[in-house]
């Protein structure tokens, strides 16, 4: 089998509604703004017929794409080499590699006619637990305590919620972050789980002293994380956070590859690492990552809002000790899954094994309304003229 095409797509569809609108300012929208569906894919073409299919796509995946013709698409691990060393400045690479690395393992099973897990050895247990992402959900403490009953009702046992504020909202917003968690812990009870997520408060202008103050406000609802309090890259800094809050501390998305994760790792910070399918180097790199850490006995929780797919497959297939649980993130997921034939979501809070073979998704080609290829050298993300 040999590698004839590389295909990166735009597609757009039908306006959306429901669950796919955020509740709150997002990417640019106003509340409960409608846009259209959107999204990007990557597609490997073979001489076979069979074809490996990822979420994700950009001029430099359609050229790093076209240097794979000809190639045996099964041989993933020299192909994953071949891409990060062919150059000098390797981890501006690394989210296009990442791209087609997942689309290389949905060809791979694919061919092998199984789930992805499976060329793996998995799956290790019969289901994962899923946390319920509350990313565009209202934050009023009033609509955000009924929401975090409505989702645990549905069978969920832990839920990550969105901090509303950062430290130049002042006293007035650190009590609203405050009254938001208080409000949920309460309509929730103490026996399910609440994350607290800082990043799109805009974390990156916090302080430490700042961190320090409101992570200790958060302690009397037991968290079980707080995930991205501070400027990502400002290592120290989060290590006096961690000193001097009972909280653990979650990050790991902005992070790429092996080296970088083994690094967060010595540095002792983390509590939960999150590096991101769709960026950290693929699904090989993820193993790779998820074998590191579990030396040190750390959970890798992927970051697995645009790689939904994705992120199961490395859970059924890990050992449940470092992979307890898979993020779920219900609006993203709305808009995310909207072009596949299939909805693959948790069931009573918890993800069984896909069933299907590769990643175990298709695309609904009756919901595509407007399609176009994305070309290497094309000067914005999209390709669109």
């Amino acid at each position: 089998m040999r590698i004839t095409a590389v295909r990166v797509w735009r597609v757009e569809g039908g306006m959306r509604e429901g669950d796919a609108l955020y509740e709150i300012p997002r990417l640019g929208l106003a509340p409960l703004e409608a846009t259209p569906y959107r999204a990007t894919f990557t597609e490997i073409e073979t001489d076979q017929g069979i074809c490996g299919l990822s979420y994700g796509g950009s001029p430099l995946v359609a050229a790093l794409g076209a240097s794979l013709i000809g190639e045996d698409p099964l041989q993933v691990e020299r192909i994953w080499e071949a891409l990060y060393y062919g150059t000098y400045t390797r981890q501006e690479r690394m989210s296009a590699i990442s791209v087609l690395d997942c689309a290389l393992w949905d060809l791979a099973a694919r061919a092998h006619q199984m789930p992805v897990y499976r060329l793996f050895g998995g799956p290790t247990r019969p289901r994962v637990r899923a946390y319920a992402g509350m990313l565009g959900y209202a934050t009023d403490p009033k609509r955000a305590a009924a929401a975090s009953a409505q989702v645990v009702a549905q069978g969920f046992t832990a839920l990550k919620w969105y901090l509303p504020c950062n430290e130049a909202a002042g006293a007035e917003g650190l009590r609203r972050n405050v009254d938001l968690f208080r409000a949920v812990r309460e309509a929730v009870g103490e026996d399910v789980e609440i994350m607290a997520d800082w990043l799109l408060s805009g974390s990156t202008e916090n302080s430490l002293l700042y961190a320090i103050r409101l992570a200790r406000q958060l302690e009397p609802f037991q968290l079980t994380w707080i995930e991205e309090p501070l400027a990502f890259d400002a290592q120290e800094a989060h290590l006096r956070l961690a000193r001097e809050t009972s909280i653990p501390l979650a990050y790991g998305e902005h992070f790429y590859g092996r080296w970088q994760i083994k690094q967060l790792l010595d540095l002792g910070v983390a509590s939960v690492l999150q590096p991101d399918p769709l960026l950290a180097g693929g699904i090989s790199e993820m193993r790779r990552i998820q074998a590191i850490a579990s030396v040190y006995g750390v959970p890798v929780i992927p970051h697995g809002n645009e790689s939904g797919y994705i992120v199961p497959h490395l859970l059924f297939s890990g050992p449940a000790a470092i992979s307890p649980l898979c993020e779920w993130g219900i609006k993203i997921n709305a808009n995310v899954q909207y072009f596949c034939r299939s909805r693959y979501e948790p069931q009573g809070g918890y993800f069984l094994p896909p069933s299907q073979p590769g990643l175990g998704f298709s695309l609904a080609e009756e919901r595509i309304e407007l399609r176009w290829e994305i070309k290497a050298g094309d000067q914005s993300v999209t390709g669109r003229p």
